[in-house]
């Protein structure tokens, strides 16, 4: 998750410290840096938070403690819509997935317009908004 020149690189069953040492390895080169989060319930560090622009961090039960993101503006997304916290802000309007209406009125309420999209075939298969994304 890329936030302004750092990138927080979630430790899960896919990424183990070696590989986010060469990641960060790699951003160092360019500048930038690297912070390993590590993750206990999520595959994914995205699925769990998303960071949406002015300082604002969807964020779900399991990084709520994570002293990282204490810098932010929490939005805490309920267990029961946690898939939503995987949202994409792109030119000032966040994406929210359909169907989770208190997490598109958490981040209305944070002063984000949003759009809603139909994921419901994409979440057959544990696929969430930022797996769909390219973004530059």
């Amino acid at each position: 998750m890329m936030v302004g020149n750092n990138s927080y690189i979630g430790l899960s069953e896919r990424t183990n410290e070696e590989g986010a040492n060469q990641m960060i390895s790699i951003l160092r080169h360019y500048g930038m840096n690297g912070i390993p989060i590590k993750m206990h319930e999520m595959l994914h560090l995205k699925t769990g938070l998303s960071y949406i622009e002015n300082n604002y961090l969807m964020i779900t039960k399991e990084f709520l403690n994570e002293p990282t993101f204490q810098q932010f503006k929490q939005l805490e997304v309920s267990s029961e819509e946690a898939y939503a916290a995987n949202s994409v802000w792109i030119n000032d309007r966040v994406l929210v997935p359909q169907g989770f209406p208190n997490t598109k009125a958490l981040i209305e309420s944070a002063g984000y317009e949003t759009i809603v999209i139909d994921t419901s075939e994409f979440r057959k298969i544990d696929g969430g908004l930022s797996c769909l994304s390219l973004r530059f």
